[in-house]
């Protein structure tokens, strides 16, 4: 199919709110909406995880990296949410059950969207990374960045559903880079995610959106992007880099130390 009549389809589907959106995988839902009302206990969160062993496992395995440096080692659930507390263990839990979306039947979509989950994953890093060094939520942040670019899956699978995709990577991802953070907002909102994450799609791109006085999570997500960026120039003065308190000339060193961290993470 030609790109501009498979963009004359696609375009008023995402302006219109008529672009099938996925829907949030039962453990996210569970855990969000206990979470949400203020329902969960170590046990609690530890029998909602429990029902799939794979993030279980993955948990167990993140409380034992370098970063977290535990003394001893963590061989059970309940101890590493425990460790970690339970509002940073409940958002990793939603992160890792984000995973099973990232799924496509074309060669060239399937690729797309794993790219698209290895990058969020690389700035989701950073960001868990970063906020350690912040009033923030080490949970909230590592959401925030795996999210940033949620709006790319709905146009990825919905052209996935396609019978022929007569389109390049370059045009592909093009429509994405234009649509992604409305769509990313209309999802996040869908999914009842916290305002504070809905707007990370949208200030992200921008080191100098308005925000709190102090560092929050679109922050973390703004320079963790930047920095990551291929396209990157040098650091400007802007209004991110002055509410995470660093300056021009310690940027690029403090980001290089922090993206080390996060490669042992």
């Amino acid at each position: 199919m030609p790109v501009q009549p498979l963009s004359e389809q696609l375009i008023p589907l995402v302006n219109n709110g008529q672009l099938p959106l996925p829907t949030l995988p039962s453990l996210a839902q569970k855990v969000l909406k206990a979470a949400q009302g203020d329902n969960l206990t170590t046990d609690s969160l530890s029998a909602l995880v429990e029902q799939d062993p794979a993030i279980a496992a993955h948990l167990v395995k993140i409380a034992n990296s370098p970063l977290v440096g535990c003394p001893t080692e963590v061989t059970d659930l309940g101890t590493a949410i425990g460790l970690f507390g339970i509002g940073y263990c409940s958002q990793l839990a939603i992160s890792l059950a984000l995973r099973q979306l990232f799924r496509a039947r074309h060669a060239i979509i399937s690729d797309l969207i794993e790219h698209t989950w290895e990058e969020s994953t690389r700035v989701a890093n950073l960001c868990l990374v970063m906020a350690t060094n912040y009033p923030i939520n080490p949970g909230s942040a590592y959401l925030a960045g795996l999210l940033h670019k949620i709006g790319a899956l709905p146009i990825l699978r919905w052209l996935d559903e396609q019978t022929d995709i007569e389109l390049s990577r370059t045009q592909i991802m093009t429509l994405v880079e234009q649509h992604q953070a409305l769509l990313a907002e209309q999802l996040l909102d869908d999914w009842c995610f916290p305002p504070s994450l809905c707007a990370v799609p949208h200030n992200y791109q921008n080191m100098n959106h308005n925000g709190k006085q102090q560092a929050d999570i679109s922050d973390l997500v703004a320079a963790a992007c930047y920095f990551l960026s291929e396209q990157r120039k040098d650091w400007q003065d802007c209004k991110v880099l002055e509410r995470l308190g660093l300056t021009t000339d310690e940027v690029q060193k403090k980001m290089m130390a922090w993206q080390s961290r996060a490669a042992h993470a």
